[in-house]
């Protein structure tokens, strides 16, 4: 299943410029306001689009940990749920291989993650057991990916779109932390709907929603629901690059449109990346394309995901359309 071309085009815009006013992506893509706010109701209605803050996941300022759960089968659906009730567990996947579960963690710190998470981990029924990763750098997040339905000179128009970050913002705003579930929910809020929420006036919000992006510690992203993408095929890979060779292996997984995730790790692997692809052929192109640009990559595994549970906080559907319940991250 894929959308129309009409609604991607109006998704890849939302990619590039996740907040940017509807007046601004009528200029970029030459319709009428009106139309997209109406296009986009109709689709985020549908659960099949949604945009959300979230932590950043720099490792510099918080920690992030890949966690593949084993689970004891009778139990799955209940240890799914518990999963993801945790508000740090930000993304439930299950594979295909052998049916573990993969989670992306977020918290504020590596203390809290091995004293608080990881624990409240182990003591939700069906957990039989876990390993983890920690990310070391984090080179692309799912807010890189894109779609390719617009023409170069609208995505250099939506670029110029993006929100302003007070320069050399080093400190996270004082309410941070209470805007974040308000932007987990609803990525496009605006500084007056913030401010209402909030009990602060609408240039205090705005101005510390400008520090939280300039921090590092805050970004945005526009979800797409994966089986309307015209991506079916999700796959994880967990590789060991020479240390001399991690600039080029990066380099070419980022000329990949659709990569959603690429990080430095700690383990036997060194770097972890995940891709929507097509169709299942396109992984063993990838792998040979990889292995070609950068002979000296060994792929150690690779995971196909059969389905998403939970990502960036928000409960998804098995048709992978979003339930708009959502978990939100805390800080």
């Amino acid at each position: 299943m894929e959308l129309p071309v009409e609604d991607l085009e109006l998704v890849h815009a939302l990619q590039i410029s996740p907040r940017a006013t509807w007046s601004d992506l009528g200029l970029a893509l030459d319709r009428h306001p009106t139309t997209l706010a109406a296009r986009w109701a109709r689709l985020h209605g549908g659960g099949l689009v949604w945009v959300t803050g979230h932590l950043a996941g720099d490792p510099r300022q918080s920690c992030t940990a890949l966690v593949r759960v084993s689970v004891t089968e009778h139990l799955r659906d209940g240890a799914v749920r518990g999963l993801q009730a945790i508000p740090e567990v930000a993304t439930v996947e299950e594979v295909a291989d052998d049916g573990a579960l993969r989670l992306v963690v977020l918290t504020a710190d590596w203390r809290h993650l091995a004293s608080e998470t990881l624990s409240r981990i182990r003591e939700i029924a069906g957990v039989a057991g876990m390993d983890v990763v920690l990310s070391t750098r984090m080179y692309a997040l799912g807010n890189n990916w894109r779609l390719d339905v617009l023409a170069a000179e609208q995505q250099r128009r939506l670029a110029g779109l993006r929100l302003a970050a007070e320069a050399h913002a080093r400190n996270v705003p004082p309410l941070f932390g209470r805007m974040l579930p308000l932007l987990a929910r609803n990525g496009r809020a605006t500084a007056a709907e913030l401010a209402t929420d909030l009990g602060v006036h609408p240039s205090t919000a705005g101005r510390q929603l400008r520090a939280a992006v300039a921090s590092g510690f805050l970004t945005f992203r526009c979800e797409l629901a994966q089986d309307f993408s015209g991506y079916p095929i999700a796959c994880h890979w967990f590789v060991r690059v020479p240390p001399a060779d991690m600039e080029a292996t990066v380099a070419f997984l980022r000329r990949h449109r659709t990569l959603r995730l690429c990080a430095a790790i700690s383990g036997s692997a060194n770097l972890t990346f995940h891709l929507w692809l097509r169709t299942p052929a396109d992984i063993v192109e990838l792998e040979e394309q990889l292995q070609a640009a950068v002979p000296t990559v060994t792929i150690i595994q690779s995971s196909v995901c059969v389905r998403t549970h939970k990502r960036l906080g928000w409960l998804l559907k098995p048709d992978s359309t979003c339930t708009g319940e959502v978990v939100p991250q805390v800080l």
